[in-house]
Order: C-alpha cells, then structure tokens, then sequence
C-alpha cells in the first residue's frame, strides 16, 4: 500500500505501530533526563534565588509569571460623561486600616 506522497505505508490504518496518547522512547527520555537536571540544580537555584537584590528578585518575578499566568491586553478607553470628557483618574493609596473619609459614614 502506497501513500499520496509514493512513499510505502508500513501499517495499515488501525494495525501497528505506537498506541494513540503514548509518547516516543527519545522524548520520554529527554524528559527524563531534564527532570533529573532539574532536581540536582534546585538546592543551587534556591541559594541563588534568596541571595538577589530587591529589585532584580522583581525582574525576576515578573518574567517568570509570564509562563503560568496568561498576559493581559492593554485596553485604551475614552469616557465622556454628558457635560465634560473625563480626563483624569486619581488613586489614592491608604494605610492598613486607614478608610478614606469620603467612605467613612
């Protein structure tokens, strides 16, 4: 049995060759091999990881979220109320326990 491409098929469809979900013999051990790498590095990564400045444990810390958490998109909105274009937005940053006076009641 030939193939589109003149190539010969070894299996016929449904017989033969590596189960559906199961990886191959090279990937299996490459992860193997990366796990075990991994493993010997982690004492030195830790040791490595509390000896960073501040703000280069920041830098760290933020290219790092990028591959667990999903980046958000910047979004540009302009509101108009009815009289006036809203311009400006101010955050007010409180201390622990402080409430603004305007949510006091």
């Amino acid at each position: 049995m030939e193939t589109k491409n003149n190539k010969p098929q070894l299996f016929k469809p449904g017989q033969g060759g590596r189960p559906k979900g199961i990886k191959n013999k090279i990937t299996r051990e490459q992860k193997a091999w990366v796990e075990w790498v991994l493993e010997m590095a982690e004492d030195r990564v830790e040791e490595s990881i509390a000896k960073l400045k501040p703000k280069e444990l920041i830098d760290m810390c933020v290219t790092l979220q990028e591959f667990v958490r999903p980046k958000l998109q910047r979004v540009n909105m302009e509101v108009e109320t009815e009289s006036t274009k809203l311009t400006k937005i101010i955050f007010e940053v409180v201390g622990e326990g402080e409430v603004p006076k305007e949510l006091e009641e």
